[in-house]
């Protein structure tokens, strides 16, 4: 992965948990956001990495001004832990308040061209 992705709660004096697209079977883009990453060490000698996420669904939420394409995902509370081989890219997910534990976020699909064909199913 090309990315430098940042999981850490103390990154220079505050909190950063970067988000991410993970490839799975699911319709369209599945997102989370990183909350650990973990290496295990197996008694066979394999090494397996690991990432403890909190994946986005589909808000009810809704803005005043709704354009085409506009993506609005809430943050599940429940964790789960996928294999990092699954993580695709970085994604930018904008917070759509800047109200403390705001759930609903917006999903930017135009950080790079890249990003905007794989957002735009």
């Amino acid at each position: 992965m090309k990315d430098i992705l940042r999981c850490n709660p103390d990154f220079h004096g505050s909190s950063r948990f970067d988000c991410v697209i993970i490839h799975d079977d699911a319709p369209g883009i599945t997102c989370a956001r990183l909350e650990g990453l973990i290496r295990c060490w197996l008694p066979s000698g394999t090494v397996l990495d690991l990432a403890l996420i909190h994946g986005f669904t589909r808000s009810k939420w809704k803005p005043r001004t709704f354009w085409k394409g506009c993506r609005i995902l809430d943050e599940d509370k429940n964790s789960s832990i996928v294999g990092m081989s699954y993580l695709l890219r970085g994604a930018l997910m904008c917070p759509v308040s800047e109200h403390d534990g705001e759930k609903a976020h917006y999903f930017v699909d135009t950080v790079d061209p890249d990003m905007f064909l794989r957002g735009n199913y």
